[in-house]
């Protein structure tokens, strides 16, 4: 009987060895985690500044490229101003003229259509 107590705990033993060198595994499998962890952290952070200074680049590229080339002129946009406006008026009128023949005909079409009846 006392040989069957003696078997039993040495079966406890050898199972409560057996956890413990598991969890020393899986402690050292942890902590190799964490340096992996910690060195992608690193890894990140580095890819976002990398990120950040090519976002930045790129959206000085495209207002520079977006910036208009001044060309030295006596008057330097005056001139494009006041053209600009002088040509804006004269394709308004004539807008206003193609309306206004659009008014005529569809006023003909109704006369046309009221006689009709």
């Amino acid at each position: 009987m006392e040989n069957m107590v003696i078997q039993g705990l040495d079966e406890i033993l050898e199972g409560m060895q057996k956890l413990k060198d598991q969890y020393n595994r899986l402690e050292l499998r942890n902590q190799e985690l964490e340096s992996e962890y910690s060195i992608l952290k690193v890894e990140a952070e580095q890819y976002i500044q990398e990120n950040i200074l090519l976002k930045k680049e790129v959206e000085e590229k495209a207002i520079e490229l977006e910036k208009p080339i001044l060309v030295p002129t006596e008057q330097p946009q005056t001139v494009d101003i006041e053209a600009l406006k002088l040509e804006q008026k004269q394709k308004n009128a004539q807008i206003q003229l193609q309306l206004d023949g659009f008014v005529e005909e569809i006023d003909q079409c109704i006369q046309i259509i009221q006689t009709k009846e």
